[in-house]
């Protein structure tokens, strides 16, 4: 019967001879020298990991009040510091805060804002982006209609996203769409290019929103409704080249707050995955989430998919926030304003935001 087993030498004795044990031994280190090399170019090709701040291993319940603090001092101490520079020109058209029921209220306001980033799950990127889409309108009514000097609203400006940003910097992670990451959707969120893109359509709609405001009925609507104008050359003078210059931070904060983490959070490929987003059931009325009722109203029946589910809910949260934020900063602390009157300047820019939302929806393809 012949043998099956293969032959594995012409001359058996010499198999296990000195020459070629080295021989072998040779090449199994020269295997070995080669998997080294391939694990050691596979690691260098792999993205490093973002690193934690220590104080993120603290339980939450600790460092929340640590936000709260850390930012109340430091917004403290910066206004203090520049009080001779800019603190002139602000009280020349602030309204005096001197009873306790409205500086109870603007602490309140504060406090509001911490605990909503922070159950929200936001971090730093997020609540640097959201407090110059929620602030900045309040300091271009400053410059456009009572000339105050820019380098005086822009370091104010500075400050008020410093002293929500660094805290959350020092205490909370960067969210998956904001940390470094191989994953398709992540590089195409941090691709800087595409960033640059995007946040020239998120600023040229806020210029071209607020443009045609100033030159229809927005200047009259805030000399009725605002008791003490200083001008109104700035909005004459308006142009949407000026205001899309003007406007370029607005731009990056919204790629930060609406598109980056649209694209590149875990599990929000849009509708391309069948197993990271199955289909959904039928529409059902009386089972439906608010949400899946609001998918069926606006003509999505099947649902938003898990893209448009955080692009809603970030629409929702910048528009509330520039309304509310706008809203309460202008009558409480601009001399001469009427409910109205800041009811109206803050609807503008909301009108804005959820304007370049809808664009954003239609660039992530949902």
């Amino acid at each position: 019967m012949a043998s099956h087993v293969p032959f594995l030498a012409v001359r058996p004795d010499e198999q296990f001879s000195d020459d070629v044990v080295k021989t072998r031994d040779f090449a199994s280190s020269s295997s070995s020298l080669l998997d080294r090399i391939n694990a050691d170019a596979n690691a260098m090709d792999a993205p490093a990991l973002p690193r934690l701040p220590p104080a993120t291993r603290l339980p939450s319940w600790v460092r929340f009040p640590m936000v709260v603090v850390i930012s109340l001092t430091l917004s403290a101490f910066l206004n203090t510091l520049i009080a001779d520079f800019t603190g002139y020109e602000l009280a020349a058209v602030s309204r005096e805060v001197t009873e306790q029921g409205q500086i109870a209220a603007l602490m309140g306001w504060k406090l509001v804002e911490l605990g909503t980033a922070w159950a929200a799950g936001y971090d730093w990127r997020d609540l640097s982006a959201l407090a110059i889409l929620s602030n900045l309108p309040f300091y271009f009514l400053l410059t456009t209609f009572y000339g105050i000097d820019y380098s005086a609203a822009i370091i104010s400006l500075t400050i008020d996203v410093a002293t929500i940003g660094i805290p959350f910097a020092l205490l909370r992670p960067l969210i998956r769409a904001h940390a470094p990451g191989s994953a398709p959707n992540q590089q195409v969120a941090q691709d800087r290019s595409v960033g640059v893109a995007v946040g020239l359509l998120g600023a040229s709609i806020y210029a071209v929103v607020i443009y045609g405001s100033l030159y229809t009925w927005l200047p009259v609507y805030l000399i009725i409704n605002f008791d003490g104008l200083r001008s109104l050359d700035g909005a004459h003078n308006a142009s949407v080249p000026m205001l899309i210059g003007s406007f370029l931070p607005l731009g990056w904060a919204t790629v930060q707050f609406l598109f980056t983490p649209v694209i590149g959070s875990k599990g929000n490929p849009g509708l391309t995955d069948p197993e990271i987003y199955p289909e959904k059931a039928p529409f059902n009325p009386e089972t439906a989430t608010l949400i899946d009722t609001l998918a069926f109203n606006l003509g999505y029946s099947d649902g938003f998919s898990k893209r448009a589910e955080v692009l809603v809910k970030r629409t929702a949260v910048l528009v509330a926030c520039s309304a509310a934020n706008t809203f309460t900063r202008v009558l409480l602390t601009v001399d001469g304003s009427e409910p109205v009157g800041a009811a109206g300047w803050a609807s503008v820019w909301a009108v804005a935001a959820l304007l370049t939302s809808v664009a954003y929806g239609y660039v992530a393809n949902e």
